[in-house]
């Protein structure tokens, strides 16, 4: 439908897209309206609306947790239960002061109107306008405010700009280049310096250009792109001019070669642009005057990408399996926990003295609880300890320590394998119930960083002690878990070699961080990669399940701290599988035919002999011996994006793993 109103322009997109490998804060999401850049955290309306409950129990002197989770209930959002993750966050994060993870709401639309449901506009989720350069059915570009300005001072209604328009009945077209750098910023194309900068120095050699500090064409830009007569394709084919009749650059400049130019960052952060009052679609009149947030920025250069490019964007995100407090807490910690509510309870009916002796017993319990520091930890090794707790508890407790909470309950199939299967994993579980919750950490630009967060941006703009509120997405379904035989991986002698050339190749900067993973969990993490997407894809050909209605949860590593080898695959509450199907397949007869069917079908592959014979194939050429053919998944429910598979290394008749059952 068209859209003419101001609380029209909405846009439907997925929670689970909001904070995920490929959105968030900061990301480009493109819309029938045209481009948006999702805002930071504090702009978004269920984030503001916890703060303020948690603003009002303080003034009405309430237990605060108490409060705000009741309130919060009420107006139908939801605090997740999950600690670990929210320890983890404080740590991973340094949020001393975070409290609450706050569950993205659900909002609807209305499908003849395209308003929101139910009076939840507060909570939906700010955005802006990217990039905010606009033209006309003229090709004149201009930015955002100005087009909104000439609106305003024609007389019409400010309500209905949103989408923007130059005319009632004619929508503006939006540009479609922006800049951006490693370090995460983005900016507009300078359209107006870049043309007099261009003509200025036509017959100069450049290198990195501060365009940002060079003066616009002229007083009154009136910048225009059109097509020349060059049997060029792209922005070769393109001419850059004036129309203001003052500008002695109106003659213009062919734009050849402009996705090669290198710029220097002015540090711009748009996403953490003030938007104003979330019910005035068409922007805040303060917000339009303000520039645009920046800092300094140490990147090399900036580059030009197109809005619709795969390098706009890359985010990092922290999943958590829900475990009670019991599977991964000391009892002094527990006891602590339990005291801490007591006191507020006695708090709360002015008991002093009996908060003096519970403040008692609290100091006397941190005492005898051990202090890790674990400040010099990489992420990577964070990471290793936060799955090393899950999979401890998977491994070594029984079936009554681990199901004492609803949203984790399993049981032990390991007596299931049979005789030959059995010495290969030391344990199999039939997960019926799990929730896993997921955050964002932050995000780059050009190219993933995944282990080094000194080059991200946060996804919130407020100094990190005043952080309370972070969001969080969460996922209900089942599953299977398998740990291999620690001390038959430890024992199988591979060919080395093979993992060795393949991860020593000289490749670009751009998979830096992902040779790093290679080189640190070498080939056991291809054995249990791969293994972990053959059991995907079988699942595919024997169930009819599609690989993207699975997820893989990974445990891998090497290092005698956290020496673990193993794997969950799991599926969500409303995919495919998800009410029976996936644990189904953990019976006796069921899961021995899933393991065996699953490698046989390895050996063969429709790319072979190339496929198996490779020394470096998919993305950065971290792959072996596989392919879409055989063994790559759905890129949304593989956790390393499709890198670190090798068929050989689990089924290859001389050195595989399982070679003894092909």
């Amino acid at each position: 439908m068209e859209h003419k109103t101001n609380n029209q322009a909405n846009e439907a997109v997925g929670k689970f897209k909001l904070l995920s490998s490929y959105g968030g804060p900061g990301s480009l999401l493109h819309t029938e309206y045209g481009s948006i850049m999702v805002s930071c955290i504090e702009e978004w309306g269920f984030i503001t609306r916890i703060v303020a409950l948690r603003e009002a129990s303080i003034k009405l002197k309430e237990d605060e947790y108490s409060y705000v989770v009741r309130h919060a209930e009420i107006e139908g959002l939801l605090i997740s239960d999950d600690l670990r993750l929210l320890q983890e966050l404080q740590r991973r994060k340094r949020l001393p002061n975070l409290k609450y993870l706050a569950l993205v709401p659900d909002i609807e639309l209305s499908d003849v109107f395209h308003t929101i449901q139910g009076g939840k506009t507060p909570l939906a989720i700010n955005s802006t306008f990217f990039p905010k350069i606009f033209f006309n059915d003229y090709n004149i570009y201009r930015p955002y405010r100005e087009w909104h300005r000439d609106w305003v001072r024609s007389g019409m209604n400010v309500r209905e700009f949103s989408p923007p328009r130059a005319s009632v009945d004619v929508l503006l077209k939006q540009d479609n280049i922006v800049l951006i750098c490693d370090h995460g910023h983005c900016s507009d194309f300078p359209w107006s310096r870049f043309l007099k900068w261009r003509i200025d120095n036509r017959d100069r050699r450049y290198g990195v250009v501060d365009i940002f500090a060079c003066q616009t064409c002229c007083n009154d830009p009136q910048i225009q792109i059109v097509d020349t007569n060059a049997n060029a394709s792209g922005f070769d084919g393109k001419w850059l001019r004036c129309r203001n009749r003052g500008c002695q650059y109106g003659a213009g400049v062919s734009l050849k070669g402009l996705m090669g130019l290198k710029l220097s960052c002015p540090g711009h952060m748009p996403w953490e642009t003030a938007v104003g009052d979330i019910r005035n679609y068409y922007g805040d009149a303060e917000g339009r005057r303000t520039a645009t947030p920046s800092e300094v920025c140490h990147s090399q250069y900036m580059r030009v990408a197109l809005t619709t490019g795969n390098n706009t964007y890359f985010s990092r995100t922290l999943s958590s399996l829900f475990m009670p407090n019991e599977l991964f807490m000391e009892r002094a910690e527990l006891e602590i926990i339990r005291l801490e509510t007591e006191l507020e309870l006695a708090m709360g009916r002015r008991e002093f003295r009996r908060c003096e002796d519970i403040n008692n017993q609290i100091e006397e319990l941190r005492k005898q609880v051990v202090d890790v520091d674990d400040s010099d930890l990489s992420d990577a090794e964070r990471e290793m300890q936060f799955r090393n707790m899950e999979f401890s508890a998977l491994l070594s407790r029984n079936e009554e320590e681990i199901n004492i909470n609803d949203d984790l309950r399993v049981v032990d199939v390991t007596q299931n394998l049979e005789d030959e299967l059995r010495p290969y994993f030391s344990r199999v579980l039939r997960i019926d119930n799990l929730k896993v919750t997921s955050a964002q950490l932050d995000f780059t630009r050009v190219q993933p960083v995944e282990d080094d967060p000194t080059l991200a941006k946060d996804i919130f703009r407020s100094s990190k002690g005043n952080v309370m509120v972070y969001p969080v997405v969460q996922n209900f379904g089942e599953g299977i878990f398998i740990a291999f035989n620690e001390d038959l991986v430890s024992s199988h002698s591979p060919v080395l070699s093979r993992f060795s050339d393949m991860i020593d190749r000289t490749r670009s900067s751009f998979a830096r961080s992902a040779v790093a993973t290679a080189r640190l969990h070498n080939w056991h993490l291809y054995l249990v990669h791969t293994f972990s997407h053959l059991l995907m894809r079988e699942l595919e050909f024997r169930c009819g399940y599609p690989t993207s209605s699975l997820s893989e949860r990974l445990y891998i590593s090497s290092d005698p701290a956290t020496r673990m080898f193993g794997v969950m695959i799991y599926t969500a509450e409303g995919a495919e599988g998800s009410m029976g199907g996936l644990i189904a397949q953990t019976r006796t007869g069921s899961l021995n035919s899933l393991i065996k069917s699953a490698l046989m079908r390895a050996t063969v592959c429709n790319s072979d002999p190339l496929c198996w014979n490779s020394q470096g194939q998919g993305l950065f050429e971290l792959n072996l011996a596989s392919c879409f053919s055989c063994s790559l998944i759905s890129e949304t429910s593989c956790e390393k994006r499709n890198m670190y598979l090798d068929r050989r290394i689990v089924v290859d008749e001389s050195f595989g793993f399982f070679k003894n059952l092909v």
